[in-house]
C-alpha cells in the first residue's frame, strides 16, 4: 500500500513540489542502490533500510533461498521516470548470472524498485501470491 501512496504523490505532486523533485541526483540514487544490494547480498529480504535518507527495497522477483554473490552496477541508463541503473549480478542457489535494472525514485526514503516492479505498481498491476492466485475469491 505504501508504494501506491508514493506513487501517486510521485505522479500527482505534493506541497509545490514537482515530479521532478522526486528524481534524486546520480550520487545519492547510485548510494541507494548499493545500499539495497549490500543488503541483499547481506541476506536481508527487500524492505525498509535505515538511514539518512532511508532506503526502501521493492523487489518482488527474488526467488526465496537464492542469495546475491556479487554485484556490479554497470551504469545509468535514460529514464524519464527517475534514475535507472543497470546491474549485473551473479546468484547462488540455484547459480545464474542476470542484468537487472533498477529504478530509484523519492526523497526520503529513496526507493529502489526492480524496474519490473516499478511498471506494475504504476500500472496498477501485482504479483499475486501463490495461494491468491490458486484459490480466487468466490463470488456470490
Amino acid at each position: 500500500m505504501h508504494v501506491l501512496v508514493f506513487v501517486a504523490i510521485t505522479v500527482a505532486g505534493c506541497g509545490g513540489r514537482t515530479r521532478e523533485d522526486y528524481v534524486p541526483k546520480t550520487a545519492a540514487a547510485r548510494e541507494a542502490l548499493d545500499k539495497a544490494l549490500v543488503a541483499w547480498r547481506d541476506g536481508e529480504p527487500p524492505g525498509r533500510i535505515e538511514g539518512k535518507p532511508a532506503v526502501h527495497v521493492g523487489d518482488t522477483h527474488r526467488r526465496a533461498g537464492q542469495k546475491l554473490a556479487k554485484y556490479e552496477i554497470v551504469g545509468e541508463l535514460p529514464s524519464d521516470e527517475g534514475r535507472l541503473f543497470a546491474v549485473r549480478v551473479k546468484l547462488e542457489n540455484p547459480t545464474a548470472e542476470e542484468k537487472i535494472n533498477y529504478l530509484v525514485v523519492g526523497i526520503d526514503p529513496l526507493w529502489v524498485f526492480r524496474q519490473e516492479d516499478y511498471q506494475m505498481v504504476t500500472h496498477w498491476e501485482h504479483k499475486m501470491p501463490p495461494a491468491a492466485a490458486a484459490n480466487p475469491p468466490q463470488q456470490e
